[in-house]
């Protein structure tokens, strides 16, 4: 009598392999759907903090345009005429804008000795802000920073400081007396135009380009809509796109 075999057949050999590949097919799709989530919500955080800090860079030099050691002392004596770079102002002129080349010229004074612009260079000014000592007669030393938005980037004195800007628009609050409050806003302020407020938007894109599963992006046709009265426009990639807008008041040039 012949001993029995022991062993798998080729049935339980088949159904054992259809069932490792549905497992291994299961754990698959599993990592490739975590995968694809962690990349969108990394290229959403990429949108947030970047239009976070386009945010912050504006904020920070526009609110210090105008600063004035003295206080006490005269815009037109503590402001002179002259030009640096890109950027010539008149007599008491702390902002102006190019609309050409979107670029903003402002200056101010430093509040204090070690202040650092948004393209990272310490300035020399007073050891305490309000200084009495600080020189008079407009001899101390201005700041002069230049912010434009050229090839996807927003540069401080030619320095990139923000990138992945598909498009970024301003508007100037104006009014063409001493008042505190804009009267209107403008794309193109003329020099009668006292600028009082900055608004500002930006629609920025994530480093990735295949994030989303297509191109029909809500936030891209909506910026097209509403900016340029382009209906129905599809995004150029599978990028996520998000707006960014806020309103800044230069609150230094209220007298």
């Amino acid at each position: 009598m012949k001993p029995k075999q022991r062993g798998l057949s080729l049935i339980e050999l088949l159904v054992a392999l259809a069932i490792s590949s549905l497992l291994i097919l299961g754990i698959t799709q599993i990592y490739i759907d975590n995968k694809s989530n962690y990349l969108f919500q990394q290229g959403q955080s990429d949108n947030n903090e970047n239009a976070r800090y386009t945010l912050l860079v504006l904020e920070e030099e526009l609110r210090r345009t105008g600063y004035r050691i003295q206080p006490d002392l005269a815009r037109e004596e503590a402001f002179r005429a002259e030009s640096r770079g890109n950027c010539a102002f008149d007599r008491g002129e702390v902002i102006n804008f190019n609309a050409n080349a979107q670029r903003i010229c402002l200056r101010y004074q430093p509040q204090r000795d070690g202040l650092v612009a948004c393209d990272g260079a310490p300035q020399t000014g007073p050891a305490e802000p309000y200084n009495s000592s600080a020189p008079s007669g407009g001899a101390a030393p201005n700041i002069i920073v230049e912010l434009d938005y050229f090839s996807g980037d927003l540069r401080c004195n030619g320095q990139p400081v923000t990138n992945n800007l598909v498009d970024f628009q301003l508007e100037f609050g104006v009014n063409d007396q001493d008042l505190r409050e804009a009267l209107t806003y403008t794309s193109a302020p003329t020099a009668a135009e006292a600028i009082q407020s900055v608004r500002y938007a930006a629609l920025v894109k994530s480093r990735s380009e295949n994030l989303a599963d297509n191109t029909e992006s809500t936030v891209f046709a909506r910026w097209q809509s509403s900016r340029y009265g382009l209906e129905g426009a599809t995004a150029p990639d599978r990028a996520l796109y998000q707006i960014a807008e806020s309103t800044i008041n230069l609150r230094n040039l209220t007298r």
